[in-house]
């Protein structure tokens, strides 16, 4: 973020990492009381007799205000920057970060939906969902940093120049064979029984 990039004729990285966490804290912290006291003004509001579509508009107008302001802060032309916010962010704000990715609004709604549209059955999706991901954040997540990598398929991609061009044959069919997989399931759970 702008306020907390260190600066280049720092003495020592150890300082600035220090420094970059003791404002990240700061941040956090403000954002958190000023949620909480948002959300007491608009109860507060609302019981004042503030209509519910009004609160909807003002939700709306705080959620794009605030991460209008995000971005203005966050902006940077540097890629490590951008993608792992230079590799400082203490390992307890990336977990919370992985958190908040996995249950996002279109995994919830999309995961909610599933279970209303097939009942009990599709739970074996959820299951699928949060296990591939904690296999994913197991077994995938620590190479990315090795690799010096900072998505999934970058890391594929660059894991299967480095290792040999014969892989590519293997992983040919087997992604192949899952298109089609999900191709089959996906049109018998869509089309209207015959």
């Amino acid at each position: 973020m702008a306020g907390l990039a260190p600066d280049s004729g720092a003495a020592a990285p150890t300082q600035s990492n220090s420094a970059f966490k003791k404002q990240l804290n700061k941040v956090y912290a403000w954002y958190t009381g000023g949620f909480i006291l948002f959300v007491v003004v608009l109860a507060i509001a609302e019981q004042m007799g503030l209509s519910r579509a009004m609160i909807g508009y003002l939700f709306l107008a705080a959620t794009v205000l605030l991460y209008a302001g995000i971005g203005v802060m966050s902006r940077t032309t540097d890629a490590s920057e951008y993608y792992v916010a230079g590799r400082r962010v203490p390992a307890i704000y990336n977990g919370m970060a992985t958190g908040a990715d996995w249950m996002s609004a279109a995994s919830f709604i999309g995961m909610a939906g599933t279970l209303y549209l097939q009942g009990y059955n599709g739970l074996a999706f959820i299951m699928g969902w949060t296990g591939g991901y904690c296999l994913v954040a197991l077994f995938l997540a620590p190479y990315l940093r090795k690799f010096g990598q900072f998505t999934i398929p970058d890391f594929l991609g660059e894991l299967t120049v480095a290792t040999s061009p014969v892989c590519s044959v293997f992983w040919l069919p087997f992604c192949v064979h899952s298109l089609m997989w999900w191709r089959r399931s996906t049109v018998s759970v869509l089309s209207p029984p015959v």
